[in-house]
C-alpha cells in the first residue's frame, strides 16, 4: 500500500484543530495527499467506465497508478499551500510578505517525512519544494486569487499525471479542473473552521509588535 493511501485515513478522521505548525504540516499533507489520490482514481475510473475493475486489478496499472498519484502530490500540495498563504493574509497583516518562506519551511517538514517514490527522479522532493516556493512566491504579486480560481494552472500538471495515454484524452481536462476546484473550496471551508490562524501566523512569523 502507498504512502499516499496511508494518508487517506487521517483525512477522513474527525476534524481536528490547527493551531501549530506541526498540525498545520499534517492538514496540508493530508489534503494534498487527497486531491491527488482522488482526482487521479476518479478520473481514471470515470473513463474506464464498466471496464475499471479490470483496469484496476492489473498489476501493471496499478503501478502506474501509484507512479501518477505521487507524480501530481506536489502540485497538489502547491495549490493547497497558495488557499493557505492567502486564509492567513488578514491575521498577518503587516507580516503577510513572510508567509510564503514560512509556508516553504512548512512544506519541507511535509516532504522529509517520505523517500522518493519508486521511479522518480533523485530529486523529486528538492523539485517539489522549488515548486511550491514558485507559487507562494507568486502570490505576492497582487491580492490572494479567488479560491475558485488557484487550480489553475497546477491542475494541468495533475491532468498530465493521468496514467492513460494523451491519445485517448479529448476535454477531459475540465473534469480534473472542477473535481481540484470542488475539493479545494472544502479544504479552504475546513482551514477557516479549524484553524485559529491568528496563532498559526504568531507561531510562523513571531507575534506581532504592539
Amino acid at each position: 500500500m502507498s504512502l499516499l493511501n496511508k494518508l487517506l485515513p487521517e483525512f477522513l478522521r474527525k476534524p481536528q484543530p490547527i493551531g501549530s505548525a506541526a498540525e498545520l504540516a499534517d492538514f496540508m499533507d493530508s489534503r494534498a495527499a487527497f486531491l491527488a489520490q482522488k482526482s487521479i482514481v476518479e478520473f481514471c475510473r470515470v473513463r474506464a467506465g464498466v471496464y475499471w475493475q479490470k483496469l484496476f486489478s492489473e498489476k501493471e496499472f496499478q503501478a502506474a497508478l501509484n507512479h501518477s498519484r505521487w507524480r501530481a502530490y506536489p502540485a497538489c500540495y502547491a495549490i493547497v499551500a497558495e488557499m493557505v498563504e492567502g486564509a492567513l493574509r488578514e491575521p498577518a497583516g503587516s507580516r503577510q510578505r513572510g508567509l510564503p518562506a514560512a509556508l516553504e519551511k512548512v512544506a519541507l517538514a511535509s516532504f522529509s517525512k517520505y523517500a522518493v517514490p519508486e521511479g522518480s527522479p533523485p530529486a523529486f522532493w528538492e523539485d517539489a519544494a522549488e515548486l511550491t516556493r514558485q507559487r507562494l512566491a507568486a502570490t505576492q504579486t497582487g491580492p490572494s486569487r479567488p479560491v475558485r480560481e488557484i487550480p489553475e494552472p497546477l491542475a494541468r500538471t495533475v491532468f498530465e499525471a493521468v496514467p492513460i495515454h494523451p491519445n485517448l484524452l479529448t476535454n477531459d481536462y475540465d473534469y480534473i479542473f472542477n473535481f481540484l476546484r470542488m475539493n479545494l473550496l472544502r479544504a479552504h471551508e475546513d482551514f477557516l473552521a479549524q484553524a485559529d490562524r491568528s496563532a498559526l501566523v504568531d507561531e510562523l512569523l513571531g507575534a506581532a509588535r504592539t
